[in-house]
């Protein structure tokens, strides 16, 4: 049974043998297990689309990345986008010319002799500096790398079975995330809206369901 649906073998595949109906029906359920996981991923992620990359946070290891018009939180402190990205497994931002910054940048220091600073937060280590030439502005009161000209927008999002997912802009700009774990979450998409959030999260590299982590 996938997502409520009986499914059953095609009506090419033999059954003489009770463990090649098995195994063929398994694959079946495998296949179809594996396409919902992309398909899932890439309609959670629509909205997404068109949208410009407007601020660059972290949360000690993660990164959070806001998309949409900058606005103030309901809270009245702090700014967010429309929608955010809570990324907790590697992830890397590529262009024409390679790899511009990613997860590891964080335990690299932005001069050359240098050791990471934890206490700095503009420039304490590598990824920060990258993202900040990257997004282009830094706001002094978030302490946030952003980008108020909209130059980075959304053009498509592809994912794969795994729950990795390549965020594709505009100018080649491709930021990729793939899960490299089976027991932690990985990252969560989120809709910010005024009367509260929702989340699409990917969990052990597999959509998380209520039923799976209450």
């Amino acid at each position: 049974m996938v997502d409520g649906a009986v499914v059953k073998p095609p009506r090419h595949i033999c059954c003489l043998s009770p463990q090649l109906c098995v195994g063929s029906l398994r694959s079946i359920i495998g296949a179809g297990m594996a396409n919902d996981t992309k398909n899932s991923i890439e309609m959670a992620l629509q909205p997404l689309i068109g949208l410009p990359l407007s601020i660059a946070r972290e949360a000690a290891d993660m990164r959070v990345l806001h998309f949409g018009a900058i606005r103030p939180h309901r809270s009245g402190k702090g700014t967010v986008g429309s929608h955010a990205l809570h990324i907790q497994c590697a992830w890397r931002l590529t262009g024409p010319g390679g790899i511009i910054t990613g997860y590891s940048d964080c335990v690299s220091s932005s001069e050359p002799d240098g050791e990471p600073d934890p206490e700095n937060w503009r420039s304490g280590n590598l990824l920060k500096v990258r993202m900040e030439e990257f997004m282009g502005d830094y706001d002094e009161n978030t302490r946030s790398p952003i980008d108020l000209t909209g130059r980075h927008v959304v053009a498509a999002v592809e994912a794969d079975r795994y729950g990795s997912v390549d965020i594709l802009f505009n100018g080649d700009i491709r930021l990729q995330i793939f899960p490299d774990g089976s027991s932690t979450e990985d990252w969560r998409f989120i809709s910010m809206k005024p009367e509260g959030r929702d989340h699409f999260v990917i969990f052990g590299g597999k959509v998380e369901t209520q039923d799976e982590h209450p």
